[in-house]
């Protein structure tokens, strides 16, 4: 938002974000963040170390934070690193690469929770070949239908994500 409101060329800015992430407090940045941070394309995960680090899974919206609920609950959480990507075009090519070299030793993954044929995944895995895909198979919508299976299903997404 702060690069929209200082471009010279000004142009409407569409945030499209779910309900749930307005009412989520880790979804939120302090005022001084705000004032004094800055935009940051690919946000690593600093509770980890990367030698321990053998899986790294990479993500976009509200699917990290059912991610972190999931590695709160495994006993190799050490060994999972959380990577949120904020921007999506222009790819951010040497952040990848950066990380790659200081998780040259771990496998990485793609969650989302939209199906494969929806959401970021048709636009990251020809970004790079080494990435594998943990989500919904291809479907006509992007909704099951039911909460009960949406849950199962999520559950199920995330625990295949984390390994």
């Amino acid at each position: 938002m702060r690069a929209q409101a200082l471009d010279e060329h000004r142009k409407p800015l569409v945030v499209m974000t779910t309900k749930s992430l307005l009412r989520q407090k880790e979804a939120g940045s302090s005022l001084q963040e705000l004032a004094e941070g800055r935009f940051e394309p690919v946000l690593d995960d600093a509770g980890v170390g990367p030698k321990q680090v053998r899986r790294v899974v990479c993500c976009s919206g509200k699917v990290y934070y059912d991610l972190v609920a999931g590695r709160t609950e495994r006993k190799d959480a050490e060994t999972i690193a959380l990577v949120r990507v904020e921007l999506l075009y222009p790819w951010p090519a040497s952040a990848f690469a950066a990380l790659r070299g200081k998780y040259s030793n771990a496998e990485f993954v793609w969650c989302q929770e939209e199906p494969a044929n929806m959401g970021a995944w048709t636009f990251v895995r020809d970004r790079f070949e080494w990435l594998a895909y943990a989500g919904r198979p291809a479907a006509a919508s992007p909704a099951t239908g039911s909460l009960q299976r949406h849950k199962a299903e999520q559950k199920a997404l995330v625990e295949r994500a984390l390994g």
